[in-house]
């Protein structure tokens, strides 16, 4: 493991240009509030279609990046046809060669020229944020086949890339990643359903298909095989014996079921066939027998708990999605308590609910939060 040591890295502004529905001049998304502070808890909204999900998207994939070696294409359309271009600003602080640095780190894909950037951080841009330096990575368009990665001769951000690609190496039995200094990204698609898991007789104990350190961990929408479901997470959580299925069942039971005192996770796994199950009323029943916002907040925090470091990003799209008025709010809730208990945590979700937008006015100050927000108002095709 490495001797950096990372103690914040928070957004401040994303930058899109020919990509999704961001085809004309370059877009900017101001993630601070009116301070300069990078906000801890962020929703983004608009109508369906005019670019929430695009904005997730290229914050992952730009995650994605920071902790490849050598990728072989962005995974967005535009980027990879060689018209579009992202740049995501970072404030970052780091422990590096005996010494805190306070940076501004540019994560940068697509039509980046060598001398060319869709924001430039001068002096005065840095010190408003109280940034010392402006440093770069990313990737620009293929030569011969192949991406070509920008400023790799920086050696803090080589440091930097090399920790995160080494981490994501290790067995991740070595390390829990709630220890970890290192930033990850958690990005929920808008479906959040749990299916049932095809296949009683084909469960081993095996590691989970989303198990140790990535710098980004992309979740599919829906998941009916073992190796990707919560059921194999828990099962594996409750082999390994180290606490982490208690603290997940913990989790749940505090979080989703915590005012329903006759419905909670099990405390143990059942064996035959192996897989998770929630008590309820005198019965027992699967995970996916929860009603459609238990399940959506099942899979939130039980991924969450399991996969955050100590420098997240939980990047949801849609929080609002299939859910009642009241699970709404209590999913906006449990997300402000989620950043409230684990200060280096940051939440931008996409939303178009008006109840969610009038359960977080933003002139009213909450202890523990920088809220912020942004609309995508105008048709940007």
């Amino acid at each position: 493991m490495s001797d950096m040591t990372v103690y914040e890295f928070q957004p401040l502004w994303l930058t899109l240009d020919r990509v999704g529905p961001f085809q004309g001049t370059p877009y900017e998304i101001d993630f601070t509030d009116e301070q300069d502070r990078p906000c801890n808890i962020f929703l983004l909204m608009s109508e369906n279609g005019r670019g929430k999900t695009t904005v997730l998207d290229c914050m992952a994939l730009l995650m994605r990046q920071l902790g490849e070696a050598e990728p072989s294409r962005f995974g967005q359309e535009e980027l990879d046809a060689g018209w579009g271009r992202v740049q995501l600003d970072v404030l970052t602080r780091v422990y590096w060669q005996g010494a805190d640095r306070r940076i501004v780190l540019s994560l940068l894909a697509g039509a980046i020229g060598e001398e060319t950037f869709l924001k430039v951080w001068d002096d005065s841009e840095l010190q408003r944020y109280g940034a010392e330096q402006w440093h770069r990575t990313g990737f620009r368009q293929r030569v011969r086949g192949r991406l070509v990665e920008i400023d790799r001769h920086d050696d803090l951000v080589q440091d930097l890339r090399h920790t995160l690609i080494n981490s994501s190496r290790l067995a991740p039995e070595s390390f829990a990643n709630s220890t970890l200094s290192f930033p990850t990204a958690l990005f929920f698609p808008a479906y959040r359903d749990i299916p049932p898991v095809l296949g009683f007789e084909e469960r081993p104990v095996i590691q989970p298909d989303h198990w140790g350190y990535r710098s980004v961990q992309e979740f599919d929408s829906h998941g009916t095989h073992w190796t990707d479901s919560l059921d194999n997470l828990l099962v594996w959580l409750a082999w390994l014996s180290n606490g982490s299925f208690e603290d997940a069942v913990k989790t749940v039971n505090s979080t989703v079921f915590g005012r329903s005192p006759d419905k909670f996770l099990a405390p143990e796994i059942r064996r035959v066939p192996p897989e998770a199950v929630v008590h309820s009323g005198g019965q027992t029943h699967r995970l996916d027998r929860l009603s459609s916002g238990e399940k959506n907040l099942v899979q939130l925090f039980l991924r969450i708990g399991a996969h955050g470091t100590r420098n997240t990003w939980i990047l949801v799209d849609e929080l609002d999605v299939h859910l009642h008025v009241r699970w709404q709010h209590k999913a906006l809730n449990l997300m402000k308590t989620q950043v409230r208990q684990q200060p280096g945590t940051t939440v931008i979700a996409a939303t178009h609910s008006v109840e969610i937008l009038e359960a977080f006015p933003m002139d009213i100050r909450e202890e523990g939060l920088i809220k912020g927000g942004w609309i995508i108002e105008e048709n940007l095709r």
